[in-house]
């Protein structure tokens, strides 16, 4: 079975008539299957594959409009077969889940159509992109670390 076919399959078992806390435990289940294999499962760093750390990171990417968009056109997140609703899923899980004190405002959830602009809008050159999100990130008093 694909494996988009697959998370698709444990997304709809495990959102079946449950309400919100099933939506959540869908986007955990979603980072299991798509980004654990790189991220493990606390979202640490990895040197080999330039592989960033969400954990106490991810919450910095909610202070603009830019940088928020631009987490979300992570070649992981775009490459990984989901569609805009299971994006969508796993971000609104990510990053309260993630984010630790980086997180410093409330939490406004994505929604599908933001993903899609997203996905319509993705940038030529990945770490080009990440350069300038980090350097106004920067010009705002907040940082990313290397990778």
């Amino acid at each position: 079975m694909r494996r988009a076919a697959f998370a698709s399959l444990i997304v709809s078992m495990a959102t079946a008539g449950f309400g919100p806390a099933a939506a959540s435990e869908s986007g955990q289940i979603l980072y299991r299957l798509h980004c654990s294999g790189c991220h493990g499962l606390q979202g640490n760093a990895a040197t080999v594959g330039r592989i960033p750390a969400l954990a106490g990171n991810v919450g910095t990417f909610m202070k603009s409009a830019e940088s928020r968009t631009f987490l979300t056109q992570a070649p992981g997140i775009m490459n990984s077969g989901l569609d805009d609703k299971d994006v969508a899923t796993l971000m609104n899980w990510l990053v309260p889940a993630l984010a630790k004190e980086s997180l410093t405002e409330p939490f406004k959830p994505y929604s599908v159509d933001e993903i899609a602009h997203s996905r319509a809008n993705r940038p030529p050159d990945f770490f080009v992109a990440r350069r300038k999100v980090a350097e106004n990130l920067q010009k705002q008093g907040y940082a990313l670390p290397n990778y």
